[in-house]
């Protein structure tokens, strides 16, 4: 891919977040998989954050987003913060939490290619897919519905 000089400028993260506490499925289940993709459209509606990639897992969300009106330490604990409590609000028998989050930041495009190419990858390697287009949860396939314009 061809990046415009400053393409990675405002700054571009790789952010990955696990939960700890789940026994079966969590975010490749339509009702969790739609409170996360809710408030990621929202705040990129607001320009909060712009959405460049994503991968649902069963028990971690995947997603590599550019920096809007908020910097990555200003938006990401409230995204957080909210999305576990909407999955409370719905669930409130389940004990999740958020658990042994990472974030990378993205500076060049070889980069940028790495993450996107583990993420469309990593549900084959995890034996969830035998295909990566053939994966459900993921910016290919796009069944969470996230705004990915």
């Amino acid at each position: 891919m061809n990046y415009l000089p400053n393409a990675f400028d405002p700054p571009v993260w790789y952010l990955v977040m696990p939960v700890c506490g789940a026994g079966e499925e969590v975010f490749t289940r339509k009702r969790y998989a739609d409170i996360v993709a809710a408030k990621l459209n929202n705040d990129q509606h607001h320009a909060l954050v712009k959405v460049e990639d994503y991968m649902f897992l069963p028990s971690s969300i995947h997603i590599i987003i550019r920096e809007g009106a908020l910097t990555l330490d200003l938006w990401w604990q409230p995204f957080m913060d909210a999305v576990m409590e909407e999955i409370r609000l719905q669930a409130p028998d389940e004990k999740l939490s958020w658990c042994n989050n990472t974030c990378e930041r993205i500076a060049d495009a070889d980069a940028f290619e790495h993450r996107a190419y583990e993420m469309l990858f990593l549900p084959v390697w995890k034996g969830l897919a035998t295909d990566p287009e053939g994966y459900a949860y993921n910016s290919v396939n796009n069944r969470a519905k996230i705004d990915l314009q």
